[in-house]
């Protein structure tokens, strides 16, 4: 059986989403996994002039946004793996991926580093698909890790129908 690992991607034209407050942009690359007990919801609002719907308007691969429609057909999988916050402003939710895989294989990947040995950019991602289990939804353990989803959680979008949404395949294998 295939494993395909994918990172959402974003769609041309499609409706972007940006906080109130700049400075908010630093607390959303700071999600690392961890599950918010005190969340703070921020005042968001979408850019809809001459773009298109969409079910997951952009704000960027390592926190995707949702509305109404997205939540109802992948509620139930994004909760196993994280948590569904809502934000002021807009009717839509930002999906805080808790599940964490230290599933990249370093040795294999090709690997941008910062000065202090964390991680700039993953160029080429090689994963142990035995680190990734059943996980459908899971971040690495780094600083604005994108949100990695499998092949069964894009089926489930696509079965779905939803729109203004996609996925760049990082990693596959047999």
């Amino acid at each position: 059986m295939t494993l395909t690992v994918h990172t959402f991607a974003v769609v041309e034209g499609q409706e972007w989403i940006f906080p109130a407050d700049e400075s908010h942009f630093g607390m959303f690359d700071a999600m690392d996994g961890r599950a918010f007990t005190d969340w703070d919801p921020p005042l968001m609002a979408i850019d809809r002039e001459g773009r298109t719907y969409s079910d997951f308007p952009w704000l960027g691969e390592h926190v995707p946004i949702l509305r109404k429609p997205a939540v109802e057909a992948l509620g139930d999988v994004l909760l196993q793996h994280g948590q569904l916050l809502p934000v002021r402003g807009e009717d839509v939710w930002l999906f805080n991926a808790t599940a964490v895989r230290d599933a990249l294989d370093h040795a294999r990947s090709r690997i941008v580093y910062f000065g202090d040995g964390s991680i700039l950019a993953i160029e080429r991602h090689v994963f142990d698909a035995t680190r990734i289990a059943a996980a459908e939804v899971f971040k690495l353990p780094m600083r604005a890790s994108p949100v990695y989803v499998t092949d069964h959680f894009v089926e489930r979008v696509r079965r779905a129908g939803l729109r203004g949404v996609a996925f760049r395949a990082v990693w596959s294998a047999v």
